[in-house]
């Protein structure tokens, strides 16, 4: 069997990278920072509890439901959506998923934390329908 050029498998995981949108982070980039957009005691709870996932360096799956590199590009309908979705799937538990609070313990936020995100996620104004 032939041995095929190594190139003849990177350059089409490039285009193919390129085509659809990934962004990989370039050498020293900080992928990690939160949306200025953001209140600051909010901005601390997200960084150590969501941005591990839900960022630029996070999973495809968890940065397309939400991701806080992009929180200046959602318009502020879909902030407050996003943030009252928040509050609910951290109330319930359902954030961080299962696995991830018996893995890093230290990603769940605290009750006082969660009161937080509530407050905030209830100071957007509510859209019109």
């Amino acid at each position: 069997m032939k041995k095929m050029p190594v190139f003849h498998f990177a350059v089409p995981l490039m285009i193919a990278l390129g085509f659809f949108g990934m962004e990989l982070p370039l050498s020293g980039q900080d992928t990690l920072n939160v949306s200025p957009s953001l209140p600051e005691n909010i901005s601390q709870i997200i960084t150590r509890s969501c941005m591990p996932c839900h960022s630029n360096k996070g999973g495809l799956m968890s940065r397309t439901k939400l991701n806080f590199s992009e929180w200046t590009s959602y318009s502020s309908d879909k902030q407050a959506e996003k943030a009252k979705k928040m509050y609910s799937e951290l109330s319930e538990s359902k954030m961080p998923p299962k696995k991830a609070r018996e893995s890093k313990p230290e990603l769940i936020p605290t009750s006082d934390q969660v009161d937080v995100i509530k407050k905030w996620s209830e100071s957007f104004a509510i859209p019109e329908k």
